[in-house]
């Protein structure tokens, strides 16, 4: 077991708590990390350090150094990506393999960012032959980041990096469910680089308690969230009695469409990755509803039983494990109750077993599951499960593709995978979601914006609308006095 205290710049006296909280593996259901449970006062501490910083250094206004510390920040992570990894999984539950991507995909993310921190600019305007005017980009201030479970590491970077290139102080708090990890890399940055004390700071607790006091405080000027869209929704109610800037990334029920001529070879792979051995499901992009095209139903049902039935369920630390557990047993449990219902609404075409082999019994596992002819207004077609759930329907034409599609309050991804470029076209812009992906799934890049439409949340992430959702804007007015003749 792990014991974490939290980290803190140099010169910092670091937090004193004898409150603890546990996290367990959820292979084995082990503890594996002990971390300090901080409260409301620990939130009031981080926001006066965090106001100080921006009061007391150039931060704000030095590009150059900012881009400096991200890089060191990027260099010591690269450096222990395999520590960092396998504690991850150690919390999470996820492949050892996958999560040597996520930690090493975020050196990227920080890298791309550090360059994007020397290039935030605004505009100049000629108002008259007296009258200047400057539109200048200024950071938000004090933003707090309040980061998932499921991919820790990556959506805590994708907020923080973009935050730090704009200028911005921060409060970081991480899921509880993996917090250790997360502080593992909070550590590289705030105790191992040049980053100036109290520009980020690490808070570890509950959502009700540390969680609550950072939506409501007057100290934070915007919050970035991910998770469910009923947490979103309340710190959304709750942070309207400040005004604050709010980004959330909320929930998804994502299609993925199937058409006729599509390559299965190809589609079938990318699904079962995508729904069922990455994070075990357990992502909010994740394509839990597959829309395909009537006339090849039948063989993409039995080609994806075939697929599914193969798959090597085990503790993610086993690299001969192709899907993990759920993280938690109260997911475990939600994933169970939806199989169950699914069984009473529709037909259960593959898995859907909870797994207690000797190797498995002590942990959250549970096989892939496919259902057909789930009635329409089925919470398994409505609601996030978050998990390895799949329901299949078909369809007859684009329009009633598109309309399938877009028969949900969410709008986070989707995908249509065929070979007529015309008709993913066609589809792809019909489709009310912000991603749309062509005959492949699960595809992010740092450069390019991400985020959701309806109930799948506002604001977008990475890119450079990702930079500017971390900024204000400013109008500066200039008016010369004539000269007296």
């Amino acid at each position: 077991m792990k014991t974490y205290q939290i980290p803190v710049g140099k010169g910092v006296e670091i937090p004193v708590t004898e409150n603890f909280f546990d996290i367990v593996n959820p292979s084995n259901h082990e503890v594996v990390s002990r971390i300090p449970k901080m409260t409301a006062a620990d939130v009031d501490g981080a926001v006066v350090a965090a106001s100080a910083a921006l009061d007391k250094t150039d931060w704000a206004c030095n590009g150059v150094f900012r881009a400096k510390v991200m890089l060191q920040w990027a260099d010591r992570l690269e450096a222990n990506i395999e520590p960092i990894a396998r504690q991850l999984t150690l919390e999470n539950g996820k492949l050892i393999g996958e999560a040597s991507y996520e930690v090493t995909s975020q050196v990227g993310v920080i890298r791309y960012n550090a360059g994007l921190a020397r290039t935030v600019s605004g505009r100049a305007h000629s108002l008259g032959s007296n009258s200047f005017g400057v539109v200048a980009r200024e950071p938000m201030g004090v933003v707090a980041v309040i980061s998932p479970w499921n991919w820790p590491v990556t959506l805590m970077i994708r907020d923080m990096a973009p935050a730090l290139a704009a200028g911005n102080a921060m409060l970081i708090k991480p899921a509880s469910q993996t917090a250790g990890v997360s502080l593992d890399v909070l550590r590289l940055l705030i105790e191992e680089t040049d980053l100036p004390p109290g520009i980020v700071n690490a808070i570890a607790g509950s959502g009700s308690d540390a969680g609550q006091a950072i939506v409501v405080h007057p100290g934070i000027d915007m919050i970035a969230f991910t998770g469910d869209g009923s947490t979103g929704r309340n710190i959304m109610r709750d942070a309207s009695q400040t005004l604050k800037k709010l980004s959330l990334e909320l929930g998804g029920k994502s299609p993925m469409v199937v058409c006729d001529d599509a390559d299965l070879d190809k589609a079938i792979p990318t699904l079962v990755s995508a729904i069922f051995t990455t994070t075990s499901g357990q992502i909010c992009t994740a394509p839990s509803r597959l829309l395909v095209e009537q006339g090849i139903e039948a063989e993409l049902v039995e080609r994806l039983k075939k697929a599914v039935s193969g798959i090597r369920i085990g503790d993610g630390l086993d690299r001969n494990s192709q899907m993990g557990p759920m993280t938690t047993r109260d997911q475990y449990e939600k994933v169970l109750s939806f199989i169950e219902m699914g069984r009473r609404e529709g037909r259960l075409v593959a898995g859907g077993e909870p797994l207690q082999a000797d190797h498995l019994a002590k942990g959250n596992f549970v096989s892939p599951a496919i259902f057909t002819d789930v009635p329409d207004d089925s919470a398994l077609n409505r609601d996030e499960i978050f998990g390895p759930v799949l329901v299949i329907k078909t369809f007859e034409g684009d329009e009633e593709a598109i309309a399938l599609a877009n028969d949900t309050e969410f709008g986070l991804a989707s995908a249509v995978f065929t070979e007529n470029v015309h008709r993913s076209w066609c589809i792809a812009r019909g489709i009310k979601a912000g991603t749309v992906w062509v005959n492949t799934y699960n595809r992010f890049y740092p450069e390019v914006e991400v985020g959701g439409y309806k109930q799948s949340g506002i604001g977008r992430m990475a890119g450079i609308d990702g930079l500017m959702e971390f900024t204000q804007t400013k109008f500066i007015n200039f008016d010369s006095i004539p000269q007296q003749g």
